[in-house]
């Protein structure tokens, strides 16, 4: 019998990123290799104030302790390794064995900040009918430093190019700040609930690809909703991702041009676009690719949360 293979070394992504105005780092790799990377902290008495507590990060390789944020005695200490932990719990609790799963890990640079996102397997996932397949893909975040609160949610990413949109939000989320009463197994009925909406959502996905958006109505759309949520560069790249499957830098000038009249400079192919997209499947993968090219990771997120709103205004 041949010994099983070895996963390969995670690779750290090249892409650069921020977190809050930090800068953090993205590792993809297997599960059980990221695990290790993970930094714990500790908790000590912040000098002769009896009201505040240090978190510290704990020495690594004979490194010394690090400072990372000053936190009230009533802050509920939630280490990113207990994040995993319960996240490997729920996923076992779907039948879904955690060593294996393909997944990134997002920190910033002091490590108080952490994203780790799981790649569910194959026979979850939805196979678009252009024939780039989707993951459904489980999410947590949690900080150590009161800037992130602890939140999961379960999304879709597209394997073509890592386009994340956010779906069944109302029954599969999670937000809590580090404050009593704060449960971690919490996160269990997370991936139970949002296992049991994706179901819907695929069907949903389906339909969307059955729609069809006019050109006017493609214009109104990126002029207002879209403009108004994201502002008028980015809508005026997901006006031109739509019609000609090209991103780039939208035209400053003339001043006062509404997004869908601006040109594109220095133009990129949108890998997987299909243009001109008639459907609101093709514009909610617009609207990915542009929330998903955003520098800070907070703005990712919040920005991937307005995606089926924006939908919903297309009429």
């Amino acid at each position: 019998m041949s010994a099983p293979q070895a996963h390969p070394t995670p690779v750290t992504s090249t892409q650069q990123s921020r977190w809050l105005g930090e800068p953090a780092t993205e590792v993809t790799g297997f599960l059980t290799d990221l695990v290790p990377l993970i930094p714990s902290f500790d908790r000590v008495p912040f000098g002769t104030n009896a009201r505040l507590d240090m978190i510290v990060r704990s020495p690594a390789h004979g490194a010394v302790s690090v400072p990372t944020g000053v936190v009230s005695k009533r802050y509920v200490l939630v280490q990113h390794t207990s994040v995993i932990a319960a996240l490997e719990n729920a996923l076992r609790a779907e039948d879904v064995e955690p060593p294996d799963l393909r997944c990134r890990l997002t920190l910033s640079e002091s490590g108080a900040r952490m994203r780790i996102r799981v790649e569910l397997p194959e026979r979850f996932a939805f196979s678009a009918p252009d024939g780039h397949a989707m993951a459904l893909t489980f999410e947590c975040f949690n900080s150590v430093d009161r800037t992130v609160p602890l939140f999961a949610l379960l999304g879709w990413f597209r394997f073509v190019c890592s386009n994340g949109l956010v779906v069944g939000t109302t029954h599969a989320s999670l937000r809590h700040h580090h404050r009593p009463p704060l449960r971690i197994d919490a996160l269990e009925p997370v991936l139970s609930a949002g296992l049991a909406a994706a179901a819907c959502d695929r069907e949903r996905l389906t339909e969307s690809t059955r729609s069809c958006v006019s050109d006017d109505g493609l214009r109104r759309w990126v002029d207002g909703p879209v403009a108004h949520a994201w502002g008028t560069f980015a809508a005026a790249r997901v006006h031109w991702i739509a019609t000609t499957g090209l991103d780039g830098e939208p035209s400053r000038t003339p001043r006062g041009a509404p997004p869908h009249a601006r040109e594109l400079l220095n133009p990129i192919l949108v890998p997987g676009a299909e243009a001109p997209c008639t459907d609101s499947y093709g514009l909610a993968q617009a609207l990915a690719w542009v929330a998903a090219r955003r520098n800070d990771v907070a703005e990712r997120v919040a920005w991937r949360s307005d995606i089926p709103n924006l939908l919903e205004q297309l009429g």
